[in-house]
């Protein structure tokens, strides 16, 4: 069911459903995060879920269809009606977004989550009459896969800047032989969910985070030479900050307040987000050079350090020889690379400040809570 909150001396309200895509590269563990949660979410019951392998124009016959859900009356009972929201889970977010052409514009206005009939109309589907959708995306992906199924102009657009891309560059700590639900901790994760489902009402900042929200709001700034992903999600990073502390409120209580210290948390997640997103997509440009740039920087981040015999020797498929003393050169003189000369021998090294595992470990601003 949709939650609200309003939020004082600005004209927005916004819900909570999030779209969250865990970026990565193969065997990082994307599915072992994901597939949990999922499994949690069907067990619950507390949301209807749909899987990457089919349409959109399939989400949208089915939330034009609705949902069974219980609907609270005026007089504190419960019946049943009908509800218009949903969970997409996708592994494997390519797979999802280049089954339609449409996929992306229709994800983007779907995450507004518009109060009213939102319609929609397709060439082959006819027309959807959608009553007040409340959509979520939870999905993985590698960077390969992402940046070759988002187009370059929309980079930064509607739908990226609506996203949460959580960036991994290594695989953390893993248990090789897990409890499945060890002192009850499964069990009490699915009743926690079902007990927030029944939650009804608006939310509210207190006076602490009402003050937070505000300096949040207004430190929108964008430089003029931000890449397209990072000043897109600049622009809606109070939003997801907001929606963020909506959930970790009813994670921790009920009466949908949100504290200083939910927002707090929010804003140092969306940070980390933010501080990562140059990484995730800057396979992306208009150069016809880019993706052959990015797996050059790719490949000297890992070595730590690489001659440019190592580098083609490795690369050649992918780029030529002339190609890649262009992209040499370009990264130093940008100063993406230093070239370190020993010798007789020249070779290149990453700039820590323009490294992915520099961006995944970048702590943001260290706000603190109101003692």
């Amino acid at each position: 069911m949709k939650r609200h909150v309003w939020l004082d001396r600005v004209s927005w309200k916004l819900y909570p459903n999030m779209y969250t895509v865990l970026v990565g590269r193969p065997g990082l563990g994307k599915g072992t995060a994901l597939n949990p949660i999922a499994a949690l979410l069907r067990e619950a019951n507390t949301t209807s879920m749909l899987s990457d392998r089919v349409t959109i124009e399939y989400v949208l016959e089915k939330l034009a269809k609705g949902f069974p859900a219980q609907v609270q009356q005026v007089g504190g009972g419960l019946s049943f009606g009908q509800d218009s929201s949903l969970t997409i889970f996708s592994p494997e977010l390519s797979i999802f977004i280049t089954s339609s052409q449409h996929t992306l514009q229709i994800l983007t206005d779907l995450w507004d989550s518009r109060e009213g009939d939102f319609l929609y109309g397709t060439r082959h589907k006819g027309d959807y009459k959608i009553k007040n959708p409340c959509v979520s995306l939870l999905a993985g992906s590698t960077q390969e896969w992402l940046v070759s199924s988002i187009p370059t102009n929309a980079v930064g657009g509607g739908f990226t800047r609506r996203v949460n891309f959580v960036f991994a560059k290594d695989r953390q700590a893993s248990i090789p032989w897990p409890v499945s639900n060890h002192s009850n901790i499964k069990d009490g994760l699915i009743n926690d969910l079902r007990h927030v489902a029944q939650l009804r009402g608006s939310f509210r900042f207190d006076k602490h985070a009402h003050d937070l929200f505000e300096e949040y709001y207004n430190d929108q700034k964008i430089g003029e030479f931000d890449d397209e992903a990072t000043a897109g999600y600049k622009a809606t990073k109070w939003a997801h900050a907001s929606k963020l502390a909506m959930c970790l409120s009813v994670a921790e209580r009920d009466d949908l307040v949100i504290s200083e210290s939910n927002l707090v948390e929010s804003i140092d997640r969306v940070e980390g987000v933010l501080a990562s997103l140059s990484v995730v997509f800057r396979a992306v440009g208009e150069s016809d050079l880019v993706e052959a740039a990015d797996r050059v920087l790719r490949f000297v981040e890992i070595k730590g350090f690489a001659s440019r015999s190592d580098i083609l020797r490795s690369n050649w498929r992918h780029v030529s020889s002339a190609d890649l003393d262009t992209i040499l050169a370009t990264f130093v003189q940008g100063g993406l690379m230093f070239e370190r000369v020993s010798g007789n021998k020249i070779s290149y090294e990453v700039n820590p400040a323009h490294s992915s595992k520099t961006a995944f470990n970048t702590n943001t601003k260290g706000r603190t809570a109101t003692p």
